[in-house]
């Protein structure tokens, strides 16, 4: 602390540079840190479904292949099985295309027992179960569309030849998933084709025991497997995981990006911290003339540099942070991103990566220039 004012001047000896420097820096943390996030929500998303003890169901052709709902009946008697639902993708959109988020038809009845991890008040599951054409919508899609109970909304089509018209009976509360739409499997299984009915997408399986997870999948495989309709069953944290596998190695080139962009902060706070101790050698020389030792002269230099890049990735986190509690990234990215924050874990991951980054781009010219002679010193004129 006794040297805190000498550090603050020569931090800002240069003031220009000092303060383009830390905006830079801040500017790439903010990218660092919104990448990191979107991995993290990534991540969150992949994870959703550990613990739920579900297995999901699909055809062993594609998940675009349709299976019987005959199918159901085997599964729910396997011994370890608690119960089955039945869901489908429907991937329509709420008058725009650019107003896209997942929506589903479900089996109403079964889904308090098989998907346990939506919390929806009693009277709204009541009101949803009884309408044929309800609704029930993640709490963050209400508001992101300004929507209430009770209000009509009519989804358009992509995939299958019907436009859902719905009734919003009552919303979940989900640790993830919140901008979701879901409606009775009953209404999409009269809105298809003759040929194309008592089809479904996935069926949906909770297990008693998360044991015996993986004999059941093996089991419910084995019964379809001589049949038109074979299955390929996957545990409900695989199957998201397969899901974001379908975009391609997403988590990797985020990865490769981020630390590219740090090798970058690197190289520009080096030049910068460079130029500062060389243009100080005559008052190093100085310094260490008067008495100051070459581990103060160090400390005091490497406090300075750790102080520039730890403003500048403080400025560029912590905005990242606060940006994105007031935007919607979900809206943003037609719902592909969910709940998108800069969170405690990467705001630490940033803040030890920009005093890593004034440690490794600081500590060569620091040692250098503590290292120099004061005759040496003394000679040169900056």
């Amino acid at each position: 602390m006794r040297f805190l004012k000498l550090i603050r001047r020569n931090l800002f000896r240069n003031k220009l540079r000092a303060i383009l420097t830390m905006l830079l820096l801040a500017v790439i943390f903010f990218f660092v840190a919104t990448l990191l996030a979107i991995l993290d929500n990534f991540q969150s998303f992949e994870n959703a479904g550990e613990g739920a003890n579900r297995l999901v169901v699909q055809s062993a052709i594609s998940l675009a292949n349709l299976l019987p709902y005959a199918h159901e009946a085997k599964i729910r008697q396997l011994p370890g099985v608690v119960d089955t639902a039945k869901l489908q993708w429907i991937g329509a959109y709420y008058k725009e295309k650019s107003n896209f988020f997942a929506n589903f038809a479900i089996d109403v009845d079964k889904m308090p027992a098989v998907f346990d991890d939506y919390k929806v008040d009693p009277k709204e599951l009541a009101a949803f179960q009884a309408d044929r054409r309800g609704a029930l919508v993640g709490v963050d899609l209400m508001k992101r569309f300004g929507w209430k109970i009770g209000d009509r909304i009519t989804l358009k089509r992509q995939i299958f030849p019907f436009d859902p018209e719905l009734t919003i009976r009552g919303t979940y509360v989900h640790p993830v998933q919140t901008t979701s739409v879901f409606f009775p499997i009953e209404y999409f299984d009269q809105s298809q084709p003759a040929e194309e009915r008592s089809k479904v997408g996935t069926f949906w399986v909770k297990v008693k025991d998360p044991k015996q997870m993986a004999a059941i999948s093996q089991q419910i495989d084995a019964m379809f497997k001589n049949s038109d309709f074979p299955t390929e069953t996957f545990t409900e944290k695989e199957f998201q995981q397969n899901f974001m596998a379908m975009m391609g190695n997403v988590k990797l080139l985020f990865t490769a990006v981020s630390s590219c962009a740090i090798f970058m902060v690197v190289l520009l706070a080096a030049i910068t911290m460079s130029m500062s101790a060389r243009e100080r050698v005559t008052e190093i020389a100085v310094l260490k003339a008067i008495g100051f030792e070459q581990r103060l002269i160090l400390g005091i230099m490497l406090t300075e540099f750790i102080l520039m890049t730890s403003i500048g990735g403080a400025i560029g986190s912590f905005g990242a942070h606060f940006l994105f509690l007031f935007v919607d990234a979900g809206k943003m990215t037609q719902g592909f991103l969910q709940n998108l924050g800069v969170h405690a874990k990467t705001l630490a991951v940033c803040m030890a990566s920009a005093v890593g980054v004034g440690l490794i781009a600081g500590g060569l010219p620091a040692l250098r220039a503590s290292n120099l002679r004061v005759v040496d010193g003394l000679r040169r004129v900056v």
